[in-house]
């Protein structure tokens, strides 16, 4: 007889193998109880721990199905988006990576703050002295109307006062192309990428379960002279997100 946890590979198995494709309802507990020899009890908690992992999901009148894909954020994914000219110039990088993907992907603007004091962390991040005045951008990516993504984005007050990065509404094509449109191109960026237990609050923000995880990423961007122009802190849901780090140089033999 199986456990559950035999059980939850096996789906998990099929599942990556194309048996349910994304969207697709797996059987009901009755059925898998049946196929497997086991209790319905034992059952449940192969779909639980399957649905913690963001193999599955649960939807009202539709019963368990299978999760989509996570979000694919690629390395280029904000130069693709620094030209003001390009097609879907309306769209931010992580629209634009979603829409890419045939994924329903959207912002939402939670708070825009000015004269914030720099915490020190951002502050070394941005070489300004701790309690540097900050304009503070809170963010929420959403999927498929689910928030997978929190975003924080600090920026010098001296460099983005009376723009719209300054304002309360969305920024239209992201927060790069309003730096280039207020005559602060980019130029470069830095990420530091780790996963880590989420905290209350996130947990709530982003639906986890009490032990969920996330990754967390921190980017600081740079101007053609290496001044810093932003640090912005990504919170993401680990079962929904996955970065790519596509063609990066790699230093030749001595």
């Amino acid at each position: 007889m199986a456990g559950y946890r035999e059980i939850a590979a096996d789906l998990r198995e099929a599942i990556a193998a194309g048996e349910y494709a994304p969207g697709a309802q797996i059987p009901t507990e009755h059925a898998l109880a049946e196929r497997y020899g086991v209790s319905r009890e034992t059952v449940r908690r192969a779909l639980a721990e399957l649905r913690a992992a963001g193999v599955l999901e649960s939807a009202r009148a539709a019963g368990t199905r299978v999760a989509a894909p996570p979000v694919r954020l690629a390395l280029a994914r904000y130069a693709a988006v620094a030209d003001p000219a390009r097609t879907r110039a309306n769209l931010g990088p992580w629209e634009t990576a979603c829409a890419d993907q045939g994924i329903d992907g959207s912002v939402e603007v939670v708070s825009v703050e000015e004269a914030i004091p720099a915490p020190p962390g951002v502050a070394a991040r941005l070489a300004l002295p701790a309690g540097a005045s900050m304009v503070l951008r809170r963010r929420r990516h959403l999927m498929d109307g689910r928030v997978v993504q929190l975003h924080e984005s600090w920026m010098p007050r001296d460099l983005v006062a009376g723009t719209a990065l300054a304002g309360q509404g969305k920024v239209v094509g992201g927060v790069y192309a309003a730096l280039a449109a207020a005559g602060m191109r980019p130029a470069t960026a830095s990420e530091e990428l780790s996963a880590r237990p989420a905290a209350l609050a996130e947990q709530s923000d982003l639906g986890l379960a009490a032990v969920g995880w996330v990754l967390e990423l921190w980017r600081t961007t740079r101007d053609v002279t290496g001044r810093p122009l932003e640090a912005l802190q990504v919170v993401s849901d680990a079962r929904r997100v996955t970065y790519v780090y596509d063609d990066l140089p790699i230093r030749g033999e001595r």
